[in-house]
């Protein structure tokens, strides 16, 4: 009896597991801009991002994958501020507190508070988003911003600004 009990628990567990939706992309954006100098701004539209039905959402990115409109910022940017020698990547793993408040079957637009932790320049710090999830004939997108502050990841950046913010937006198809 209690090995009947055992394996009919691991299904319901497998079960419960298959069901969940994930969607995914390597073509998101993240973006940032100075607060106090909006000359300092990049791009970067190869972040890898994972949405889940269920609330889990994250997203990877090169650092050296940010492109500026000069090329000297972006050297100076990679060398000097984020050494992405020294830290190639930046990493969000977090998950949608309101999800069940999203119909990824319904079209429309679905605002989520997303709770997790930002880790850059080797520094991980939790962060609350506020951000939008869209469902469209079926395609599913993702929106939200944020401020980062420099000297809370170690990153000395005194000299051009302290905050910049930050927007992610991801496109799952």
């Amino acid at each position: 009896m209690k090995k009947f009990l055992f394996i009919a628990l691991l299904s319901i567990a497998f079960t419960q597991t298959q069901a969940q939706k994930l969607y995914g992309t390597r073509n998101t954006k993240v973006s940032f801009v100075a607060t106090n100098d909006e000359d300092v701004k990049a791009v970067n539209n190869e972040v890898a991002s994972r949405l889940s039905d269920k609330g889990e959402i994250s997203f990877s990115l090169l650092i050296k994958g940010f492109k500026f409109e000069y090329a000297e910022m972006q050297e100076k940017f990679n060398n000097d501020y984020a050494e992405s020698n020294k830290f190639p990547r930046a990493e969000f793993k977090g998950s949608i507190s309101n999800i069940k408040d999203v119909n990824f079957s319904k079209d429309g637009n679905y605002k989520v508070v997303v709770k997790g932790n930002l880790t850059l320049h080797g520094v991980s710090k939790p962060i609350t988003v506020n951000g939008t999830i869209t469902v469209k004939a079926g395609k599913v997108s993702a929106t939200g911003k944020f401020p980062i502050v420099m000297k809370d990841h170690k990153i000395d950046a005194s000299s051009v600004t302290e905050k910049v913010n930050a927007e992610i937006n991801a496109v799952y198809q």
